[in-house]
């Protein structure tokens, strides 16, 4: 990870990031400080009224925490605001008193999976409207406790500030938009989901860096999660009928399996895009139906009713994320050597996927008839692997899964598919073969040179149901020469 990423993490991590507060408020100046030294976009700060209502979410309350302490029945002050942000559940309300340890106890939120570390209690944030008040403590202080009477000094604050949403706009050649929220809430937690806002803002650095104008306009949100993205696509609806695609990341980093889940329906040219690129990085991977692995939120926001938003997820199961929702996830965890790597290529397979779709075109002929692909004027033949029923030397072609595919039959395929009333693109014949997208977009790059198909960029949302309908297996031949 570049070193101003680092430094942004270090100022973000540790602030009390709740839905709308003060450490919030910071974090977004923060944000905006980043992309206008380092970025080419445009940063809007969107603000959203507390108490009014979007499709029935209300936005909450501007909420801080200004003293917290608990004393043991010695007097001693053993647990205080300052220990670790998640120590005060978001959107409790002020207390003072006394209570007994079994009262206190109704009041703590803690964890024997991780005994160490506080717990991350989240529910008030989304019924902030419900009254009471609970504090988060390890398990092992939890434990030791002594009988007798605690007192506990409470006191937060509800203001009427708006909600802050961050958006970085980079716009591109079309109007034709692609999302990238990332949810910024969390408090003291990076992998869930910092590590996702990283991702989505060193995903358009790089495209900034690769591309002079990207084709499509990219719209990164880093949001209150859910709640902000539902907030904001419901203000802004007039948006929708330039929204192509969203991609939501998250946990890019912990010891586990990438996890791509596709979009609803299954059939977006981005999760092709993505299919293609994990496959093409040679990471560990699953692919799996929407929400699945639910670990990043935002798209059921987008892939919802009446937006039909095609959003496709990439996180790390999020299952095996043995630091989930605690104070474990923390900034020196995510800074180790092997994280770091993991965050990399994350980042590595999510720009290669925004490259495909960024250079993604349809194929249609401009020629009628079987050519001579072997004419020296074209020289587009491809040496087959069946000779005389024999394997001959012709270097193969495989598959993602290593299969041969025979290169005869493959123009075959590449001819009828360019033959199509709806003309598939680089990435639909790519994922059909199970070839890389630069093989394809290579030959019909040969091709369009000759004049025998003209390209076109794809404007598409979802993939053409036909690709092609010829073999391109390898028949069994009868031995090797």
């Amino acid at each position: 990870m570049h070193s101003k990423y680092v430094d942004l993490l270090s100022d973000l991590w540790s602030k009390n990031r709740v839905h709308n507060g003060p450490e919030m408020d910071q974090c977004v100046d923060r944000l905006a400080r980043f992309c206008k030294e380092h970025l080419r976009g445009k940063v809007i700060v969107h603000e959203f009224e507390p108490g009014t209502e979007y499709n029935h979410w209300i936005v909450p309350p501007h909420w801080s925490v200004d003293h917290f302490e608990l004393v043991a029945p010695d007097g001693k002050v053993i647990a205080k605001a300052a220990d670790h942000p998640l120590i005060v559940c978001p959107y409790s309300h002020s207390f003072e008193g006394t209570v007994t340890l079994a009262e206190l106890k109704e009041h703590i939120v803690t964890r024997s999976d991780r005994p160490d570390a506080y717990s991350f209690y989240f529910r008030q944030m989304y019924r902030h409207w419900e009254p009471g008040w609970r504090i988060t403590l390890p398990w092992n202080q939890v434990s030791r406790l002594a009988e007798g009477s605690y007192t506990v000094r409470l006191k937060t604050s509800r203001k009427p500030l708006p909600m802050k949403v961050f958006e970085y706009l980079l716009p591109g050649e079309t109007e034709d938009t692609i999302f990238i929220p990332g949810h910024l809430d969390h408090p003291g937690m990076i992998n869930d989901s910092l590590s996702g806002c990283l991702a989505a803002l060193n995903i358009v650095d790089d495209l900034e860096a690769r591309y002079a104008k990207t084709r499509y306009t990219y719209r990164v949100l880093l949001v209150p999660e859910i709640i902000g993205t539902a907030i904001y696509l419901k203000r802004y609806e007039d948006l929708l009928p330039h929204s192509t695609f969203a991609f939501c990341p998250n946990m890019t980093s912990h010891n586990a399996k990438l996890a791509l889940c596709l979009s609803k329906r299954q059939d977006s040219l981005l999760d092709l895009a993505f299919q293609q690129a994990l496959i093409a990085a040679g990471v560990e991977h699953v692919v799996a139906p929407f929400h699945m692995y639910p670990d990043c939120g935002d798209e059921i926001s987008f892939d919802t009713v009446g937006y039909d938003i095609p959003s496709t997820t990439l996180s790390r199961i999020g299952e095996q994320f043995t630091l989930y929702h605690s104070s474990d996830d923390s900034f020196d965890n995510f800074l180790q050597a092997d994280w770091q790597a993991r965050h990399d290529k994350y980042i590595a397979a999510c720009v290669t996927a925004f490259t495909y779709i960024e250079e993604n075109k349809e194929l249609t002929a401009t020629f009628s008839g079987n050519p001579c692909l072997s004419n020296p004027a074209l020289d587009l033949y491809l040496d087959p692997i069946n000779i005389n029923n024999l394997v001959s030397h012709a270097e193969p072609l495989k598959d993602a899964d290593g299969n041969q595919v025979d290169p005869r039959n493959f123009m075959e395929f590449f001819l009828d598919a360019i033959n199509r009333p709806q003309p598939p693109s680089v990435l639909e014949i790519a994922s059909f073969c199970g070839l890389p997208f630069e093989f394809i977009a290579g030959y019909a790059g040969k091709f369009a040179a000759k004049g025998l198909l003209k390209t076109a960029p794809t404007q598409r949302k979802r993939r053409v149901p036909i690709v092609g309908t010829t073999n391109i297996k390898v028949p069994e031949l009868l031995s090797q020469r």
